[in-house]
Formats: C-alpha cells, structure tokens, sequence
C-alpha cells in the first residue's frame, strides 16, 4: 500500500457548466453532433486552461454523454485551485466501488416472451454489464449463432465475440496490477460472469436437474465494461467513481440497451453522488439502468439502500427466493438521505446458479436479482422498442407479483422491502398503463400536516378509458389517511392525497394504490412516515470552528428516543434508541465539504455517552450511515465495530446536530470532544530515534492537525515482526528488546490512522486516504 502525502495524486471528475449530451437532448442524445462539437469544444478550452494553470494535471477521461465533465488527475493540494477555474462548475472527488437459474428465469415468466422457438428471446438488444469483467470464453456466452452487429466490435478486440460484443477495462491512475488494464482478469474476475450469465446467457448451455439453465435474454449480446480493477485483499476487485462513471458513459456511447450495475456502497446525498447523476443521465439518454438495491437490511434495516440504487430513474431490484419470499438481506427504502422510494422492483435473488470462470457456482444477493431486471428490459425492449427508460421501469413495476414476508405467503411484506413486487415480465409486456413516477413518496409528515402527489398515467395500449382506484393499505401509523378519486381516466392525472391528523401517532403508513378494471389490476406503491421530532425541544450551543470541546449531558433533557435513518442497527451493537439525556451542538456548514465528524476523547467515570449526527433538529434525519457511532472502513480490522465517531461523508451546505445521547440517565456526565471539518490528509509520522542502545526505544512522532490520531490503528514492526506500541501525547515508542543484541542496521515500519479514517468508505476516494506508513532504518548499537 502506498502512503498518501500531501503531495501524492489523486483522481476527481470536473463538471462543466453546460448540461451533459443526455440531459440537453434527452433520447436524441446519439443522434446530435452539432451539441457534442460544442461540448468539445468547451471542454478543450477547459483542458487548456487546466493545463496552463496546474501543469502537473492530467487529463483522464473526457466524459461527453451522462457528463459534461473530465476526470483529471492531479495532486492533492491542488484540487482546491481547480475548483477556482473559470468554467468549472463542480469538483467531485473519488469514489470507489465494489461488487456487491434454472428456476428464477421461469419464476419471472421470461420464457413466455420467448415464443416456442426463442425467436423474441432478446435478439439484437445490448445490455452492458457494469463490473468486474466478462469471461468471454465461457461456454454459456458461445458465440454460435451470433451474428455480429453492424458497427462492433469495440474495445479490446481479443476479449470480443460476436456474443460479447465489446471489451472495455477502466483502470485507475497509477494502477500497477498486471490484468487491471484487461477486460477479464483470470485472477480476479468473477462477480462479472456470474451477473452476465444471468441476465443473457445462452439457452441450454448446461442443465440442472434436467431442466436447461438459461439467462433472462439468452439471445441479447453483452456489452463488457470492467470498471472494477484493482486488487484489494479480502475484498476483491475495487473501483473508483471515475471509471465508474466513464463506463457508464461509454455504454452510452457504444449503444447499449440496458446496462447493469450490481455494485454499491452506503449512500451518500444523491446531489453530490456522481454516479448517481451518470445513471439518471444514462436513463435520460436511452438506456434502461439495473441497479442492485444493497445486501444490508440485516444489519441496518429500513433505509439501507445502497448507492447508486438510490438513482431516481434506476430500476433498483429487491431480491426473493423462488418461493417470492423476501430475502432477510435484501436492502429496504426508503432511501435514507432523501427520503425516495426505493426498491422500484423485486426479482430473484437467493441461490441463483449462473456462470463463474472455468465452471458454475451458486450466488446470493440484490447483485443476482439486478441482472435478472436487466434481462427482463432486454425483452420488453425487443418487443417495444419505442419504449422509453421510464416506461420499461413502469411496466415492470406496476405489474409485480405480491412478494412475502415468510413461506406461508399469508402476509405481504412492505412496499419498501418490494417496491412493485416480484416482477412478472409477461405481464410487463402488456401493461396497458404507463405511470409517472411509478411508487409515491410523501416522505415525512408531521402532525396536522397534508400532502398531495400527482400520478400520470397514459395508455400503453389497451388501458384508455375508466379504472376503478382504491387503496390497499400494508401498513398504516393511527390518525393517517391517504386517499385518491374513485375512479381514473386514462389518460389523465390521479391526484394522491396523504394526511395525519392532529393527534396522529409516529410511523409508517405504506401500501398500495391499486387501479382496476375487471379482473386486471395495477398497483402503484406508496409510503410516508408520521414524525413527531423531539430534537428542536433541546437547547443546542453552536461550534463554530474544529477542536476540542467539552460537554456533559446530565445537564441535558432526555427528549429524543431513537434515530433514523437507518433505523435498526443493533445486529452491529449499536442501539436505535437511547433513552438518557442528551446534549446538542450545532454545526452550519455554509458550503459543501468532504467530511466533518467527532470523536469522544475522554468522559468521567461511570459516564456512557455516544455521538449521533442527524439535520438540524430532527433526530429522524441521520447523515446516513456515517452519522452513526460505527466504523465505516473495510479496510479497517475493527469495520462494523462500535466507534466513538460519527460524522457526515460529503454533506452539502446546511445546518446539522450533533447529538451526543446516553442509555440512562444514570450514565450521563462529563466528556471531551473533537470537532473536525474536511479532514482528508493522514497524520504525519516522523522517526525521531536513529540510534538506539540495545534495548532501547524507537521513538516516532505521530501528530494529526485534523481529525486526530486514533491510537487504536497505530501498528508496528521491526525487521517484518509485529511488536507492541505505546503511544501517548504525540509520541509512539517501541522497544527493541525483540531484536535482542542484533547491533547493526534494522527496519522499522509504523501505520497510523486518524479518526476520519473510521467513516471513510468507497464513497470516500481511494483506500485508507487518512492513513501514512512509514518505513525507515535506524541502528542498533
């Protein structure tokens, strides 16, 4: 691992001010050379100046379809002169990625698209498959009977058949791994194979218990993009969100139908989530995006709906069993940040059996279910090719099949572990009606208040004319009504209308609007949370600048119970409500940043405090998963354990509270406290002991001006051997007697982490950002 210093290099994506190809010409995207000139154009100017301004950047990627943008990289400490350039609109900064059927392909009913001789199985549609890297050469990809379209085919042609039609591989600056600049790397490469397989693989390439095994489209071609390319130990292949980004984009650009991105990581704001700005382009470009909803429900519960699924024109897909019964893992809505319904859909996901390098395996995740929609596009797409992204997204989703919440199949789960339901890609191919949006969010209400949400509905074909409506209500919080007309006319508009009372009780009321017409019905989800928010209650001081504070929250009321979103991660240790008094401080950031966070240094004996950092006086509106007392960093031994931080990862300009809460008020006392704002440097490490008697201690300094250093990652060795480490006031120290009377030279190699380095994620740039290693040589006399 290499150390970043202040001098080392980073990658960020530079927006322009004009509008991407896609959002400016929507489906003609492909078809406007005069607005991509001036996109060049412009971006030519830009690359100039850059170059004038910052010689040492370089230009990466030029982003012309989902982005009006570049991928430049450049050093760390000059990422704030780029965001000053004439012409730049946004900096984004790194993020980095990694991944998340013989008897699911009939469960959707894709064989009944097929016809008796498979001749609507898919054929001439291109789905782009956004991961890890296709094997091409697996039997279930066999090019026979594949004629190569016009135009292809693209990439590296050596990985390329007339099946897979394009190879592409993005690999990051710098990257020294010998496969990362190849479409298929035969060490690595995975993930890929299987969700490709999945979505398009051949008919009858193998069997299984006597029953063929075959993709959802196993006649479409594929399209390869491998944008997760790094090699990272016990994790797997590893992306960045350039590359993620320029995969998307060239998708895009080499005409691909559908594409698919089983990968994802916590959300983060969507606003300031650049790949989710590529998928809702890609969509306003032609192209139907899959997208896994995320595997965390189990350790997080609702509103752990992972980036990108949290794309507002993705179809982010559930997973089931092939019994329709939810998966415990599959991640649930709404999305935690902006409150957006998600998942749009269910498909398959539990023991999918699909294509693996050299071979078959059996898989389980949203990243299997994902695929499944893809293919399923694939097919609609065939048969409709006039339909639009949003119009695919509707039939799926409105024609779903009830998902469950056990194997009895008597209760329904929640909209928001299902969104449509299991999707049913026969019925999908008659939808008669088209809805926009296609599942309602009302968000939050308080009490006494209303909202009222559109629904346009158009024909698809068939369904002009009267529909009888009528809610079906999952769930629902007492003194909440949500209501519409009686009847509809297609088309038209259907106005919803949701209300809570005065006296109306706090939860959620979710279900179904439900339109009818004889015996056919179509269901448009719905969801909304009642909340009655304690925290405004609570005095509050505000901090106004980074460093140590103190606090004591006997002093405090005991208002706020429990936080959200998430709402449950107590799998992870972490309660959900904390029922003691707690204290409030303010933070107003007047301008986006990359982080902020706290830390709690010290507290009295007997005393339990834990951070929590939520928007200005709602303790229903958590930064996400960072706003909680975890760590975040896989890269990290202690990921998933309790941490005594919690923060914000990107937060955009707004006023937040942190609140620091306790279980009882027996607990609550004194502590200390560290404030820290746009942290994205290690500590610095500085050995201050070359010579040391037989014996003796090293002594290194380990300071960090931002976050602090956190003594718990402090590691050490001496000649390769792990040692122990003291470390206190700004100094490590390490004995020598481990190497007894070796007198002569010996290596000495120290890691360190700053608090940051705890809520860091792929969402936060490359790996380990806040951590520096040191190697150096010292002599033992």
């Amino acid at each position: 691992m290499r150390p970043v210093s202040a001098g080392s290099r980073t990658e960020v994506v530079v927006v322009l001010k004009r509008p991407s190809l896609a959002a400016a010409m929507g489906l003609r995207a492909r078809r406007s050379p005069g607005y991509l000139r001036e996109l060049k154009t412009g971006q030519t100017r830009l690359e100039h100046l850059i170059v004038r301004k910052i010689p040492s950047a370089q230009i990466r990627w030029r982003y012309r379809y989902v982005l009006d943008g570049l991928a430049v990289v450049l050093p760390h400490g000059q990422v704030g002169r780029l965001e000053t350039l004439p012409g730049v609109a946004r900096v984004y900064r790194s993020v980095e990625y990694h991944s998340l059927l013989d008897e699911s392909v009939p469960l959707i009913n894709a064989p009944q698209l097929w016809g008796p001789t498979r001749a609507t199985a898919g054929q001439g549609i291109k789905i782009g498959i956004i991961d890890d890297g296709v094997d091409q050469a697996h039997r279930f990809f066999s090019p026979a009977g594949f004629t190569m379209p016009s135009g292809f085919p693209k990439g590296n042609t050596s990985f390329t058949t007339a099946k897979v039609i394009v190879a592409r591989a993005f690999p990051p600056p710098g990257a020294t791994w010998k496969y990362a600049s190849r479409p298929f790397d035969p060490v690595q490469s995975e993930h890929a194979t299987h969700v490709a397989g999945i979505a398009a693989g051949d008919y009858g390439a193998t069997q299984r218990g006597g029953r063929p095994v075959s993709g959802v489209a196993p006649a479409a071609y594929l399209g390869n993009y491998k944008v997760l390319t790094v090699p990272t130990p016990g994790v797997g292949l590893n992306g960045n969100s350039p590359e993620i980004v320029k995969g998307i984009d060239a998708a895009v650009a080499d005409g691909m139908n559908v594409i698919n991105l089983s990968l994802g990581e916590p959300e983060i704001d969507p606003d300031r989530d650049i790949v989710v700005k590529a998928i809702n382009a890609a969509a306003d470009a032609g192209v139907v995006p899959a997208i896994a909803a995320g595997n965390d429900f189990g350790e997080f519960g609702f509103g752990s709906i992972s980036s990108p699924g949290d794309a507002a024109k993705a179809i982010t897909a559930a997973a089931v069993t092939k019994g329709a019964v939810v998966a415990d893992f599959s991640g649930g809505g709404p999305n935690g940040i902006d409150l957006g319904f998600k998942p749009d859909v269910s498909a398959p996901g539990v023991n999918i059996y699909s294509s693996v390098p050299n071979g078959w395996d059996t898989f389980s995740g949203t990243s299997m279910a994902s695929p499944h929609v893809a293919g399923a596009a694939a097919l609609l797409l065939q048969r409709h090719p006039g339909w639009t992204p949003a119009q695919v997204k509707s039939a799926l989703a409105l024609t779903g099949r009830p998902v469950w919440t056990d194997a009895t199949q008597r209760r329904e789960v929640l909209p928001t572990r299902q969104g449509g339901g299991l999707i049913d890609v026969a019925a999908a191919n008659d939808p008669l009606v088209f809805a926009a949006p296609t599942a309602v969010s009302f968000r939050f209400l308080h009490r006494g208040e209303s909202a009222s949400v559109p629904v346009t509905l158009t024909d698809a074909g068939g369904g002009a004319g009267p529909w009888t409506v009528t809610i079906q209500a999952i769930a629902a919080a007492g003194g909440t009504t949500v209501s519409a007309p009686a009847a509809v006319s297609v088309p038209g508009s259907l106005q919803l209308h949701a209300a809570a009372t005065a006296a109306a009780r706090q939860g959620d009321t979710t279900g179904f609007v439900v339109l009818s017409r004889g015996v056919v019905t179509r269901r448009i989800p719905f969801w909304l949370r009642v909340t009655v928010p304690q925290l405004a209650k609570d005095r509050h001081q505000t901090l106004r600048r980074p460093g140590t504070y103190r606090g004591n929250t006997a002093l405090g009321a005991s208002r706020v119970g429990c936080y959200r979103y998430p709402t449950d991660p107590s799998p992870l240790g972490i309660a959900a409500c904390l029922n003691g008094p707690e204290q409030v401080f303010r933070l107003v950031l007047a301008r986006p940043v990359a982080n902020f966070g706290v830390v709690v240094l010290s507290h009295a004996r007997g005393t339990r405090v834990q951070p929590r950092v939520v928007r200005a006086g709602d303790e229903n509106r958590l930064t996400g998963y960072a706003g909680l007392p975890l760590n975040l960093n896989p890269y990290l031994p202690t990921f998933d354990h309790l941490s005594p931080t919690a923060g914000a990862i990107r937060p955009d300009a707004a006023a937040y509270d942190i609140v620091f809460d306790t279980p009882s008020r027996r607990v609550a006392g004194k502590f200390t406290f560290r404030l820290w704002i746009g942290d994205a440097k290690p500590p610095r490490l500085q050995l201050l002991t070359r010579r040391v008697r037989v014996g003796g201690l090293v002594r290194v300094r380990v300071t960090d001006v931002g976050s602090g250093v956190d003594p718990t990652t402090i590691h050490a060795t001496l000649d390769g051997r792990g040692v122990p480490v003291r470390y206190r006031r700004g100094r490590a120290t390490i004995s020598t007697r481990a190497l007894g009377s070796r007198r002569g030279t010996h290596r000495l190699v120290l890691r360190a982490s700053d608090y940051q380095e705890t809520k860091n994620m792929e969402n936060s740039g490359p790996i380990l950002p806040n951590t520096r290693r040191l190697s150096a040589r010292f002599a033992l006399r």
